[in-house]
């Protein structure tokens, strides 16, 4: 964190006896040394070499995460009946799950997957009980998640409808929101 001063103070520091301000720099870890480990140094300019290094190290992590996902997957739809009937820790679950997929599975080849994940995060951030306990927004996301999954080779021009029906019902149910309260 850095503290700013003005020049106009600063300039009659030597008459009043102020000391110049601590200066504390913090260090953020980049995404590339989250994703590839502590022991990433990250270099001045993008070295080629490290690009390919980080494309290797997520294609090999690609069937993994592939695993991951379809475990993630089948627990939303474990989830979502508690969830619905007013269970806050399988609320909470889903989300949590579905933030990861949001920021995961583009990287790891299932870039509608994260799309998908990302339409029911902006819902769930945004819903209220009422709309928990109806429940049709969720499921119809939690279905779309599975069926990417599951077909990865699927008709591009309907998954993108797919998508785009679910971002209106995210959308309808914001407007409803906004008339009701």
């Amino acid at each position: 964190m850095i503290e700013r001063r003005s020049t106009s103070r600063l300039a009659g520091a030597a008459d009043e006896n102020i000391s110049p301000p601590d200066v504390r720099f913090v260090r953020v870890p980049s995404i590339a040394e989250r994703k590839l480990g502590a022991d990433y140094v990250a270099p001045m300019r993008l070295d080629p070499r490290v690009l390919d290094q980080m494309q290797a190290t997520i294609k090999s992590l690609e069937s993994r995460y592939a695993e991951a996902l379809k475990a993630q997957a089948a627990m939303l739809r474990v989830l979502v009946e508690p969830a619905c009937k007013g269970d806050a820790e399988a609320r909470g679950r889903i989300y949590s799950i579905v933030h990861d997929m949001r920021g995961l599975a583009g990287t790891f080849g299932h870039p509608m997957l994260g799309r998908f994940a990302d339409s029911l995060c902006g819902y769930l951030e945004q819903s209220e009980i009422v709309e928990w306990k109806e429940g049709a927004v969720i499921r119809f996301h939690i279905d779309a998640i599975y069926d990417a999954l599951e077909n990865p080779a699927a008709d591009p021009t309907i998954t993108m409808e797919t998508l785009n029906a679910l971002e209106r019902l995210v959308t309808t149910a914001a407007r409803s929101r906004r008339r009701i309260g």
